[in-house]
């Protein structure tokens, strides 16, 4: 398995989910309060249960299936697989809602096309990784994700982790190697310098 599957987050790593549920939230009336904050309710300075039902009706709604690519994803992607035949597995909390989850394929499909997916692993919206991760225990599969703690799990099930950088990770000062670009991923996956 280790040859040739990747692990991906889906938001904030593949696609800006950040830049629409932005868009999205200031539309609502809700202007930013620290855009430095991953917490939605701290970004936007709402009470906790504001935050999560937000991003919860975000996720069910038609958005999903319009996100933009999050920077140079899209090229790199698409090199992975083409030039080194990698196929990407997508695991994100996104939500149980089956539509949610048909227009979050439809748009990666169509970011980076359908060649490119070999599972797409949906949990609820929030939810923590480690079960889904554990089944990929001892693969060394890269886990590409940008919130540190999932990260660290899948260090802890042998995958070799890496963080995609945001204003909302810059405080991790572990191992795990983090860039901000997608180009410098594809060099530190497949070895080129």
């Amino acid at each position: 398995m280790k040859e040739n599957i990747i692990l991906v987050d889906c938001d904030g790593v593949l696609c800006d989910w950040e830049y629409s549920f932005t868009q999205y939230m200031n539309h609502k009336g809700f202007p930013t309060h620290d855009a430095s904050q991953y917490n939605v309710a701290k970004r936007f300075n709402l009470v906790p249960e504001a935050g999560k039902k937000f991003v919860s009706e975000f996720n069910d709604s038609a958005a999903i299936a319009f996100l933009p690519p999050l920077r140079d994803s899209v090229y790199y992607i698409k090199r992975l697989n083409m030039l080194h035949g990698y196929k990407f597995h997508c695991i994100t909390s996104l939500s149980t809602n089956r539509y949610a989850q048909k227009l979050r394929i439809q748009n990666l499909e169509l970011l980076f096309g359908k060649e490119v997916w070999d599972d797409f692993i949906f949990l609820p919206c929030g939810a923590d990784k480690d079960e889904e991760l554990k089944k990929y225990e001892g693969t060394e599969c890269f886990w590409v994700e940008d919130k540190p703690e999932n990260a660290e799990v899948g260090e802890k099930f042998g995958l070799n982790s890496i963080l995609v950088a945001h204003e909302h990770n810059a405080y991790y000062d572990g191992d795990i190697p983090r860039y901000w670009k997608w180009k410098d991923i594809y060099k530190h996956i497949t070895g080129e310098s």
